[in-house]
């Protein structure tokens, strides 16, 4: 992400959630005597910093699993009163594991290409048991636990069809590492499965219509707009929970 460079030197062994998360923790103590401060939006902590969208909501997620800060919809960041005078900089530079975003990253890098080399490498059994993965999601309709695990079946299906061991390897981590992410469970309070079903279905879809065609190039495309789509409902899908439950 381009607009991540400026933090570039801080980063060293630190993840750069972490790095934003220390940032934003600094202005909260910085104006902790000032009442009628409020910590700007996440859209507007991104100008400020100079990261992305994502790389905010990461940092933000990991305030508020330390207890310094509740997202509340329209009214924005709040800061929780009764830790903003007792900030433990060390508790937030501690490394909770991958982000979300973070882990997307890798997967689109990883796996675009995995779908190109399927592609090309695809036989009726492999495309049966694809086609059998969307079945299942179908069937199991809104549940969240079940549709992840015939995606990961889907996913892996695909690194398998390469007939790369290594490809397959890096998979199973990126995998193995979501499964171990706090962070990505954090985000999965606010996700409505019914709301963003279809479209992760039909992207499924998308990508076994490139394999059928053995079409490397379209398999890149629809596993890349797969994973870009996911990104981008995580920070829509949970923004629109939160005003849901400011609502009720």
């Amino acid at each position: 992400m381009d607009r991540d460079d400026s933090v570039n030197a801080e980063l060293g062994k630190k993840r750069l959630y972490q790095v934003v998360a220390l940032r934003i923790a600094r202005m909260i103590e910085a104006h902790a005597n000032d009442p009628s401060w409020r910590l700007p939006s996440e859209r507007e902590l991104a100008e400020e910093l100079q990261v992305s969208r994502p790389s905010i909501r990461e940092a933000v997620i990991a305030l508020e699993m330390r207890g310094l800060v509740e997202v509340r919809g329209r009214a924005g960041i709040e800061i929780l009163p009764q830790r903003s005078n007792q900030i433990s900089f060390d508790a937030i530079n501690t490394d909770i594991g991958p982000g979300p975003f973070e882990l997307l990253q890798a997967r689109l890098a990883v796996e675009s290409g995995a779908a190109a080399i399927a592609a090309q490498r695809a036989n009726s059994y492999d495309l049966m048991r694809l086609e059998d993965s969307i079945s299942r999601m179908h069937a199991e309709g809104a549940s969240l636990l079940h549709n992840e695990k015939n995606d990961r079946e889907f996913h892996m299906t695909i690194a398998h069809m390469t007939g790369n061991a290594i490809i397959v390897s890096i998979m199973e981590a990126l995998w193995a590492q979501r499964d171990a992410s706090r962070m990505w469970k954090k985000i999965q309070e606010h996700i409505h499965a019914e709301a963003v079903r279809p479209l992760w279905v039909g992207d499924h879809h998308a990508i076994l219509s490139a394999m059928k065609l053995r079409n490397g190039d379209a398999a890149f495309k629809a596993m890349a707009r797969h994973i870009n789509n996911v990104s981008e409902e995580l920070l829509q899908a949970d923004e629109r929970s939160r005003l849901a439950a400011q609502k009720d």
